[in-house]
């Protein structure tokens, strides 16, 4: 696999706008009592290129809608919106022998080598199953064929009478690969087929599949949560965050320097061997990771970002300004309880409020439990009022009051992928940011 920058000409696969919601409340009972339905944003909006012969690494964290990616690609799941060209031809339009040729061409080696055999078929009839299904040549050549795949893939061709639990987790992940060359297919999706396995046979899988790769001319899509495994393995990376790329780039673009503050975190999460860096600095992301249900506008990224931009007139500092945000979002969510500051009942709400003589005090208590640092003056004073609107439990009027003054361009515009070779979703890269970018850093 090279790590050159791949080829201009037109693309193997082209994803464009790919949306795949699932939808709650959106039942026939549901309807009649007048609910409306509610999207999941699985994926929301994915737009990217592979070319032939590379392998795009997709990343990010559990639950970002990666496998989702994966399965509606391969009309595995059908889309809510957005297209899918696979060799010119978009792949949601297609039908009939159109479709049966796609499904020949586009294969897929799952994530869970233990589920995704059936425990009834011999492993042999498992990996002839796809020329069975698809009609390809006599039974003696479909024979010869599970023979060949599978001396390919290091198993052995005495073995094809057992069955899937008689191996072990690699093996099976060896089986799942067989399987997926069986029908000669250009294109594959490797949903985390390393993930299942000890560290010493996730290497010998990916080797395989390098090998492979150069033997029969494959192009990759590989989901992965382990950036060790895509820095081997790729050619250009694609991170995700809640259903959207932020950044995509040649993979030693994105390793050596990346953009998103998001891909730096995710980077400095992963372990060093080496003891030089035990000191370094690690950066941790705030909060956790928002719902698909009701994604934050803007950026999404924003709720966790440690380089989210205040208001051009705001002077403050970059951890403070995050501090006040952090804040700002649990008053919005009603994630404080007020009933429990100061300890040993030491406020009583009569009616919804603290009597006016103990909002000072109540303002303080509050204080000292949501904030782990000393504000300026003014941002003190600030937040203060906001607070003080919580002693009469009135959420509403301290959101907005914190709104009014801290919100950013990162929650009012949601930011553009960009279309040169190493784009980013990030407001810090647009052009009347430059400024406030050298700021935040």
């Amino acid at each position: 696999m090279s790590a050159e920058t791949p080829p201009t000409s037109q693309p193997l696969v082209s994803v464009d706008g790919l949306e795949k919601y699932f939808w709650e409340n959106d039942s026939v009972l549901d309807r009649l009592f007048g609910d409306e339905p509610v999207a999941v944003r699985a994926v929301d909006g994915l737009t990217f290129d592979i070319h032939e012969g590379e392998t795009l690494g997709l990343v990010g964290e559990s639950g970002c809608g990666k496998s989702t990616a994966g399965e509606t690609l391969l009309r595995l799941q059908e889309p809510t919106d957005g297209r899918v060209e696979f060799d010119g031809d978009n792949v949601y339009d297609l039908e009939g022998s159109d479709l049966t040729e796609f499904r020949r061409d586009a294969q897929v080696v799952f994530q869970d080598p233990f589920s995704s055999l059936d425990p009834r078929m011999t492993i042999g009839d498992i990996v002839q199953q796809p020329l069975d299904i698809h009609d390809v040549g006599p039974t003696d050549e479909r024979r010869q064929r599970v023979r060949d795949l599978f001396e390919r893939v290091g198993l052995s061709v005495d073995q094809l009478d057992r069955y899937p639990h008689e191996f072990s987790g690699g093996q099976r992940q060896r089986i799942g690969i067989a399987r997926a060359l069986a029908l000669e297919p250009e294109f594959l999706v490797l949903d985390e087929p390393t993930s299942a396995l000890d560290v010493s046979v996730q290497a010998q899988v990916l080797n395989l599949l390098a090998d492979l790769q150069d033997e029969f001319d494959l192009t990759y899509l590989l989901i992965s949560h382990n950036l060790s495994v895509i820095r081997h393995i790729c050619d250009r990376v694609a991170v995700m965050y809640l259903g959207e790329i932020v950044e995509i780039g040649p993979v030693e673009d994105i390793f050596e320097a990346p953009k998103h503050p998001y891909t730096e975190a995710l980077l400095a999460s992963v372990p060093r061997a080496s003891t030089d860096e035990r000191e370094r600095d690690r950066q941790t992301l705030a909060g956790d990771v928002p719902s698909p249900r009701n994604p934050p506008s803007g950026c999404r990224f924003r709720t966790r970002c440690p380089m989210v931009i205040p208001p051009d007139d705001l002077e403050i500092d970059q951890e403070d300004y995050r501090a006040i945000m952090n804040l700002r979002e649990r008053i919005e969510r009603r994630d404080i309880s007020l009933e429990t500051v100061g300890g040993d009942e030491e406020f009583e709400f009569t009616d919804g409020s603290i009597p006016p003589a103990d909002v000072d005090a109540f303002v303080d208590a509050l204080r000292e439990r949501v904030l782990d640092r000393e504000l300026p003056a003014r941002h003190a004073e600030l937040v203060d009022g906001a607070l003080a609107e919580l002693a009469s439990t009135d959420w509403d009027a301290a959101g907005t009051q914190l709104r009014e003054v801290y919100a950013s361009v990162c929650e009012r515009d949601r930011p553009d992928l960009g279309e040169d070779g190493h784009p980013v979703a990030c407001h810090l890269y647009a052009d009347n940011e430059c400024e406030t970018l050298e700021n935040v850093r």
